[in-house]
């Protein structure tokens, strides 16, 4: 049974409508000549030419002999946008938190002489409203909440014919009305609205909104020119006209149909409006019941006289395509009747558009920096028509924030802009290589997030903030400056007006135009290297925890080396450890360095014991490595630590029930549950957010150096756990080495390429293995396969990608069951963590951000709940603790 929330008379005190005026409503005639406007005889409306809303596209002419609607003069032009993918009309003022209707209109007539209509997108602001699809004419309407002070309508070019419009309107709608619309969700009318036994539409002003009632015969007209006593609700308020003609059938034993088109995977509201035109003598009696499809939806339903009855669906709605019936009841002896009829189908709003200030001043910059890149709509979204130069973030309010700016040799000239101080979330800002002039402005060191700044080849003088060279001398900030000649610090870097470097012992290393030996240069660095690498050797002959000193110098025999630990890690003895594993019975996993065996500690809590073998060369660094990182990292997508004992190198961890990853990932694995999508994409936000703390939450920096799936543990909800860190370095060592490990460690098929030519990894090294987790996920297939061809994942994916194939990439035990958009940006994000270049590689912070938009796209959960399996096998699985 369908869920109906209906009513007979809707009793509220609210006054009706608020006052509506043309001047509030916007009203572009699409093609209209430059500077021209005029106002339409018919509704008193003042029209206007596209500018200044649009700054894009070409004027053309309909021919006549094809427009079939010449009954406005906007249907004679079009405006066509032959360049770029997409480009808007920006709709201003709105006001945020109120209610808009925009409306679209697209009458083809063949203005190109290709005689083949185009097929494309409509977006308003950055969420996908409609396509457009090949027909002469189309009408679009949407009902919004504003979030900014403007709206954009823009027209997306999908490569099926070149996008144009005809006309736009923008029109304020009174808050009571249409109660369904939210920020999130927007009304979308799929149909005209149906004035039945009407001959003509009624629009503004007759409807304050101006919205279309369109005429719609079917059955037989009936009308009546006396007033409706209308509901006093402010929802469902509509033009008096409207409720003055109906339609009925010719006997009562015949049904009144009414088909309303859509899909079933749509929701649609439907409201209803009812009133007798008829004064009915004493025993005649109009009574009905009201069905969609085969299902009863309302009755019975007798109207009164001149007095309006509104029914509606509410909350859930119906599905789309299907047909309303009216069948009179036994009792009735006259036909059902209906006035006027509307219905509207949901669309959903997932994405806020970049914060307003900062979508201003990029404005102002396209302006000033004369960008000839198709800078239109949204800098941030969508995610593929992301401006050129911008990467972005979400702040915790959901808006998109411009995080990355490039503006490298964009031609301008000039100082710095000052609204550059908008950006309140930007790390990175290249200016290089334009003719910037003038001084370096102390706002630039005052934005927050920064810590790369590029300057090099401008025209700068002056002085450097001294905020800003405190920041660059603390590490803070990565600033490039050379090539500006005249351009002097309050570090005294510079001694002559041209430039010239001044020695000074704690200067800050800032790049200038310096001339400095690479020969000289290498010698120092293979020496210290050399000298580095000894002092190592040394020490790890010496111990293999280093043993506070007092202040004599002298080896204090009340500290235990195992202050070094945690405080919160337990102390075990070896027999601690026998007694907790019951003698090592249970091994659950092995690897290289050591076996993992299953044990209880006296309170009943399970727990995995890593036994670090003592056999292997690197089992002692191994235990130390691990056991000093997580007694001090603690986070809740982290294998927690519970303590250790030295005698037998033994690591105690909180046990994960489920297994690893790459467990449920395995083709192999037929005692464990195949992993549903919403579980896939929850479980790599997880393990994304565990990376991240290694890489930004603690200080010094952490690298993981094995990030895999096998490393990636499951506790019993499914909560991933990133695990294993016994080749963990940090990026800064205490004893001062350097902050990126030159030593490749880590799995085959896991390991970043770059590595191998570098001999170097750094955090971008751990985003590669991240990478090829991701496509682990999404195909259910391993690294590499071991075949004739052993062929690596990413070339796989990378060619399924170019064919546009993403069904054959996603993995077929998930039975189609998931969204496609979700699954096409899941694949780009691991493909960009994949990148050869450690350049192009998102930060972990980012790629968190976007495995979110991923789970907002899917509908999914962020919360740890047992989540539901294709495949229901029972689990009991070791937790592999060892590689």
């Amino acid at each position: 049974m369908l869920f109906l929330a209906g009513m007979m008379v809707l009793l509220f005190t609210v006054a009706s409508a608020q006052s509506t005026s043309s001047a509030d409503f916007i009203s572009i005639d699409c093609g209209l000549g430059v500077g021209k406007k005029y106002t339409d005889a018919d509704d008193g409306i003042l029209y206007v030419a596209d500018e200044p809303y649009t700054s894009t596209g070409v004027n053309f002419r309909v021919r006549q002999d094809i427009n079939s609607k010449s009954d406005k003069p906007y249907y004679a032009n079009v405006r066509s946008f032959p360049d770029g993918i997409r480009n808007c009309y920006t709709l201003a003022p709105v006001s945020a938190g109120l209610k808009y209707r925009v409306e679209a209109e697209f009458l083809y007539g063949n203005y190109d002489g290709l005689r083949v209509p185009p097929t494309f997108d409509l977006y308003l602001g950055v969420n996908i409203w409609k396509t457009v699809t090949s027909g002469n004419f189309t009408r679009a309407e949407i009902i919004f909440v504003a979030v900014g002070d403007s709206v954009q309508v823009c027209l997306v070019n999908t490569g099926d014919g070149t996008p144009f419009i005809s006309y736009l309107n923008l029109r304020p709608i009174s808050s009571f009305k249409y109660s369904l619309v939210s920020p999130s969700l927007g009304l979308l009318v799929n149909w005209d609205r149906r004035n039945f036994g009407a001959t003509s539409q009624i629009r503004y002003p007759q409807d304050p909104y101006d919205r279309g009632w369109y005429p719609f015969i079917v059955g037989k007209p009936i009308a009546n020119n006396s007033t409706v006593t209308q509901v006093n609700n402010n929802e469902f308020v509509v033009p008096p006209a409207l409720l003055q003609t109906a339609v009925t059938t010719s006997s009562v034993t015949e049904n009144l149909i009414i088909p309303i088109p859509g899909s079933s995977n749509e929701t649609t509201f439907v409201i209803m409006y009812f009133a007798e035109l008829q004064q009915l003598p004493a025993k005649e009696i109009r009574e009905f019941n009201i069905y969609a499809g085969d299902d009863f939806f309302y009755g019975p339903l007798g109207p009164a006289y001149l007095r309006e009855n509104v029914i509606y669906t509410r909350p859930t709605g119906v599905s789309g395509g299907l047909t309303f019936s009216l069948r009179s009841t036994s009792n009735s002896t006259l036909p059902p009747l209906i006035n006027a009829m509307e219905a509207l189908v949901t669309r959903p709003l997932p994405f806020l558009p970049t914060n307003n200030d900062e979508v201003t001043a990029m404005l102002e910059m396209k302006k000033l920096f004369k960008v000839n890149k198709n800078w239109e709509g949204d800098p941030c979204l969508p995610q593929k028509l992301i401006w050129q130069g911008v990467e972005c973030s979400l702040d915790s309010s959901k808006y998109s924030r411009i995080s990355t700016l490039n503006l490298s040799q964009s031609g301008y000239s000039g100082p710095i802009p000052a609204f550059l101080s908008s950006f309140k979330y930007l790390t990175s800002l290249d200016m290089s290589y334009n003719n910037i002039t003038g001084e370096i402005p102390p706002f630039v060191a005052q934005l927050p997030a920064l810590n790369y700044l590029n300057l090099e080849g401008n025209n700068l003088t002056g002085d450097i903030p001294q905020a800003l060279m405190t920041r660059s001398q603390n590490g803070q900030l990565v600033l490039r400056i050379n090539n500006n000649p005249m351009l002097c610090s309050r570090a005294n870097l510079c001694d002559t007006k041209d430039g010239t470097k001044r020695t000074k012992k704690n200067k800050v290393i800032i790049p200038v135009a310096v001339a400095v030996s690479a020969f000289v240069l290498l010698v120092m660095i293979v020496a210290l290297a050399v000298f580095t690498l000894k002092r190592r050797q040394a020490k790890a002959k010496a111990t293999v925890f280093e043993v506070p000193s007092n202040s004599m110098g002298q080896k204090n025999s009340n500290i235990d080396q195992e202050n070094i630990l945690h405080s919160e890690s337990q102390i075990y003895s070896l027999s601690d450890i026998t007694n907790i594993t019951n003698n090592f019975e249970r091994p659950i996993g092995k690897g290289g360095f050591g076996t993992v065996y299953h044990g209880y500690l006296q309170n009943g809590v399970q727990v995995a014991v890593k036994i670090i073998s003592q056999l292997s060369a690197e089992g002692e660094k191994q235990f130390r490595a691990e056991a000093q990182l997580l007694t001090r990292v603690h986070h809740k997508y982290l294998v927690s630590l519970l303590g250790y004992c030295k005698e037998n190198l033994a690591l105690v961890y909180e046990f994960l029930s489920r297994g690893s990853l790459a467990d449920h990932l395995s083709d192999n694995s037929a005692d464990k549950n195949t992993l549903n999508w919403d579980s896939r994409l929850r479980i790599a936000v997880e393990a994304a957010q565990g990376l991240d703390y290694l890489h930004n939450g603690c200080k010094p920096s952490i690298i993981h150096r094995d990030v895999k799936a096998a490393n990636i543990l499951l506790n019993d909800c499914f909560e991933a756990k990133l695990a294993d860190f016994g080749l963990s370095r940090s990026y800064k060592l205490d004893d001062g080495n350097s902050h990126i490990s030159t030593c490749i460690a880590g799995t085959p098929g896991y390991i970043d390429p770059a590595c191998f030519m570098t001999n170097r990894m750094n955090e971008t090294s751990d985003i590669y293995s991240f990478g090829i987790v991701l496509l682990e996920i999404i195909t259910g297939n391993p690294p590499i396969t071991f075949d004739d061809y052993r062929i690596h994942i990413t070339e796989k994916v990378q060619m399924k990608i170019k064919c546009g194939d993403i069904e054959s990439i996603v993995d077929q035990r998930i039975q189609g069951q998931y969204d496609v958009n979700a699954a096409w940006k899941f694949a780009e994000i691991a493909l960009a963590c994949t990148s050869p270049n450690q350049s192009e590689r998102p930060s972990i912070s980012d790629v968190v951000v976007q495995l979110k938009e991923c789970q907002l796209l899917q509908g999914s959960s962020d919360s740890c709940t047992d989540p539901t399996y294709i495949a229901h096998n029972s689990v009991n699985s070791a937790t592999p603790y060892a590689r």
